[in-house]
């Protein structure tokens, strides 16, 4: 598969698992076609599922603010998810589901080419774990981290919608875009080695 538009078809279509039952659309991709960042999040909520667009509820609302405050154009980044329709009301995805729509988002990575991927949550890392054969561990363990597999860089964030349950921890996921920031514009200008003495960068080999 060669293009996006491509891709965007076959996700509009697909008949993979029952949650095509219940959708109302199917949720594509969205965003910069050549970007540094690429945002993972978990799966369409129900303004998603009317809008057929990633990350336009209240999620979505906070991510935005978030990434304002931390001076990191929305404009320039595309947002994603790992399950591509609404999972059952109140339900986080099945890792069934998951790994039935983890090809999407291996072809978008393999379309896209982006620097750096921000899962946010656990159902991006799993379905990582299918696309890239890295167990990252639980995202409550690991949020705030650097990966670098290959020549990507991975930077897990909690979900938005875990922030919106927890008010407690909107601090420190502010700060953590506040960082990730500075090693957004960091890793435009420095190399390798640069990064690793400002940093600290945890090497993975994938699958």
């Amino acid at each position: 598969m060669d293009s996006l538009q491509e891709l965007n078809r076959e996700i509009q279509s697909c008949k993979r698992c029952d949650l095509f039952f219940s959708r109302k659309r199917a949720v594509c991709g969205t965003g910069e076609s050549n970007p540094q960042i690429m945002i993972i999040g978990e799966a369409p909520g129900a303004r998603e599922d009317e809008t057929g667009i990633p990350f336009v509820g209240r999620s979505g609302r906070l991510l935005r603010d978030v990434m304002g405050i931390a001076g990191l154009d929305m404009d320039s980044i595309y947002i994603s998810n790992a399950v591509r329709c609404r999972p059952k009301i109140g339900k986080s995805p099945r890792i069934s589901e998951i790994r039935k729509c983890s090809n999407f988002l291996r072809t978008e990575i393999n379309i896209l080419h982006p620097q750096i991927l921000i899962p946010m949550g656990n159902s991006p890392l799993k379905s990582l774990r299918s696309v890239m054969g890295i167990d990252f561990g639980p995202i409550s363990e690991i949020e705030g981290s650097i990966f670098v597999i290959g020549n990507i860089f991975v930077a897990p964030q909690f979900h938005p919608a875990a922030i919106l349950r927890n008010p407690k921890r909107y601090e420190r996921f502010k700060d953590n875009f506040l960082k990730l920031r500075n090693f957004v514009y960091d890793v435009r200008k420095m190399d390798m080695a640069e990064i690793e003495k400002n940093y600290r960068i945890r090497h993975i080999n994938g699958a």
